[in-house]
């Protein structure tokens, strides 16, 4: 996008149109910019400049009003180009660190206020995509009997990140049983990549002669039905703000409903997250750029996070395309970075 070439009097006039369309949702007319904004043009320059803007695609008019708003191009090119780079204020990011310490180390409690805090904040929708644990380094595995054949399976990284599941098993296991195999688990595989979990233990087993093999075998099975390292599982909050940002348009939305659902199944956002883990920092997904439908008046902005070099999830929010871009990638990109931290404590 060839920004020089723009104009210093065309990029002033479309950034007054999206500051003012993302803060009253009402278009913007000529008359309106020179009068509210000071603007050293004739009314007729800028009306001129307008119907500039809207032919090459940067700007539309909504239905038969005389000011205009920005189509996906604009915000692209404000995005790009225009935007200026903003911090959280201290008090934002003392809340947002303050409300993370007051939280159990357990994984889920982890993901929901990662959720609630990006919806909370920005007032929009908050999404992140768990990271698979695969990367984590073991601490302790503990096997807690529930009752029946069923049994809770926990498992603490050396981060202290806590991950449980319980287990319907088809025999009964004793409580002395459960004990053994917790205590042989966690002498075998403390301090091992749970990515290698499942190979120490085939290995165990081969080299095993009667001793533990019952208890190495029953082990096996175990981890595999609690812990899938592949597993990832979307968490979002606030969907219902996206009604509110539509009442407060200045156009009616028609496909509100099929965004509801798409929102709440999940299905939209997890699609989306899982080709952003595959590119890192910050991205901005504008409209139709989302390649749903359902999704062509929204935005997305996202980030990654990281266990060690690797990328391991997705977060961020979904709103408006009339959204404040520099406050949602400012709040998105801290809160990756705190989510970073969380998981890279203590070696993951």
């Amino acid at each position: 996008m060839d920004i020089n070439g723009f104009g210093e009097r065309r990029k002033k006039i479309l950034q007054v149109v999206i500051s003012h369309y993302v803060r009253t949702a009402r278009p913007a007319a000529s008359g309106m910019i020179v009068r509210d904004y000071d603007f050293p043009f004739s009314s007729a320059t800028i009306r001129n400049v307008l119907a500039e803007l809207e032919e090459e695609g940067y700007l539309t008019h909504p239905y038969t009003s005389a000011g205009r708003i920005p189509t996906d191009k604009g915000y692209r090119f404000y995005v790009d180009c225009l935007m200026e780079a903003q911090k959280l204020t201290q008090e934002e990011e003392k809340r947002i660190e303050t409300e993370y310490r007051a939280k159990k180390r357990e994984l889920e409690e982890v993901m929901r206020q990662t959720s609630k805090m990006l919806s909370l904040i920005s007032h929009h929708a908050g999404f992140i995509l768990s990271p698979t644990l695969d990367r984590s380094f073991l601490k302790h595995i503990e096997l807690v009997p529930l009752g029946g054949k069923r049994i809770l399976a926990v498992l603490v990284t050396r981060a202290g990140l806590i991950r449980h599941k319980a287990i319907q098993l088809k025999y009964d296991l004793k409580r002395t049983q459960l004990y053994r195999i917790s205590r042989l688990l966690g002498e075998k595989l403390s301090g091992l990549p749970l990515s290698q979990m499942r190979e120490e233990m085939n290995r165990m087993i081969e080299q095993e002669s009667n001793r533990y093999l019952g208890l190495l075998r029953a082990a096996k099975g175990l981890l595999g039905q609690a812990f899938t390292s592949g597993e990832s599982e979307i968490y979002l909050e606030g969907s219902a703000n996206i009604l509110d940002s539509v009442r407060e348009d200045s156009y009616d939305y028609a496909g509100v409903d099929s965004v509801f659902r798409a929102i709440e199944e999940k299905r939209i956002i997890l699609d989306i997250v899982r080709r952003l883990v595959k590119r890192e920092g910050v991205k901005v997904l504008i409209g139709r750029e989302n390649l749903h439908p359902e999704l062509k008046d929204f935005s997305l902005v996202s980030s990654t996070y990281k266990s060690g070099n690797r990328v391991v999830g997705a977060l961020g929010i979904i709103g408006p395309k009339r959204m404040e871009y520099p406050k949602m990638v400012a709040l998105v990109d801290f809160v990756a970075k705190v989510v970073n931290n969380i998981l890279n404590s203590e070696g993951g």
